[in-house]
């Protein structure tokens, strides 16, 4: 099986991201200080997180709307179970993960059973993880982890954050699985021409199920960071990062038709988010405008990536959208 070749837009997002950089740099001077590029760093770890797992998702070809919603709903179990139930905190971590994951399962299995899309399913999801989050919580914060707890998110390692250093480690175990396993060709394969890989045995209802519950379990972990972090879980502790990583997700090359996508182009697309949202911090700009920023950003990667892809199919005689894709398996091969 041969995945098709990376775009030349992930060295655009990292030239881009390199401009940005640059030109902060001399609009605002406390955007080179350490602890401003170290708070940068702590921000993307989180939301390159999820969006690794959305990543995966979409190179499959489907979708994930509840992975924001979910790092608030693990957050609020692990801390009902360790603070107000008495749990200790290494199972508590575990068994909210657990729970985490077995939604996204969930998800999965309602998808393929009820064959409905993944944008129903897991929009439901959402809805449902954020309300169970503020119930179990009662609206407010819970506080008091333990030490043992909030060194996940707390301790350093030199001038960075344990939580970067983790993130990094589970960035490059995805790699691994994305790229050399039997399990990242199935999700290349089913994203980008379903009908060929079934042809082939391969089983899109298990890659379905399969990325849904991987994204529900990094959204888990990065929920666990993000309450050991501030020190207290809550049903509105990182629901609001979905934009924010949907919009570094496509930057990053991600397609919304599946199929193609890269780990190394999300981090740089949720760099440049996030960079973005630093420095009109830093340049006294409005919070509101974050927002419509944002929105603006995700609508022009949108449309850059869709002509992008529609020249590349009319100059190399492909339709739909400009992809490539050819499984070898069973002695046969099929090309999209």
């Amino acid at each position: 099986m041969r995945r098709p070749r990376p775009s030349f837009q992930v060295v655009g997002v990292y030239v881009a991201l390199a401009v940005l950089w640059v030109v902060l740099g001399f609009k605002a001077p406390y955007f080179f200080t350490v602890q401003n590029v170290v708070n940068l760093l702590t921000i993307a770890s989180t939301l390159s997180l999820i969006g690794a797992g959305l990543t995966i998702v979409l190179i499959a070809g489907e979708i994930d709307l509840s992975f924001a919603a979910m790092q608030a709903f693990v957050g609020s179990v692990a801390a009902v179970l360790i603070i107000n139930h008495g749990v200790p905190w290494p199972l508590g971590m575990v068994i909210a993960v657990a729970i985490g994951t077995f939604a996204g399962i969930v998800s999965g299995v309602v998808t393929v059973v009820a064959r409905l899309q993944t944008f129903i399913t897991t929009l439901a999801m959402l809805g449902i993880v954020q309300g169970t989050a503020f119930l179990l919580t009662n609206g407010s914060p819970v506080a008091g982890f333990p030490t043992g707890y909030q060194v996940l998110g707390t301790k350093e390692l030199g001038p960075l954050p344990l939580s970067i250093f983790v993130v990094a480690g589970i960035y490059v175990i995805l790699y691994v699985v994305l790229n050399h396993t039997v399990f990242g060709l199935q999700v290349h394969a089913v994203g980008g021409n379903r009908s060929a890989a079934a042809a082939v045995g391969i089983s899109w209802r298990k890659v379905v199920i399969g990325v849904l519950a991987l994204s529900a379990f990094l959204a888990s972990i990065s929920g666990l960071i993000i309450t050991a972090r501030l020190g207290a879980g809550s049903g509105s502790y990182g629901a609001d990062d979905l934009l924010t990583a949907v919009a570094g997700v496509i930057i990053g090359g991600t397609s919304l038709t599946g199929g193609v996508g890269t780990l190394v182009g999300t981090f740089g697309g949720i760099m440049i988010v996030v960079t973005i949202n630093n420095g009109l911090v830093l340049l006294n700009v409005n919070q509101f405008w974050q927002q419509v920023v944002v929105g603006l950003i995700i609508m022009a990667a949108v449309v850059i990536d869709q002509a992008t892809r529609g020249y590349v199919a009319s100059h190399s005689g492909e339709r739909g959208t400009g992809r490539r894709f050819t499984i070898l398996g069973a002695g046969r091969a099929t090309t999209r």
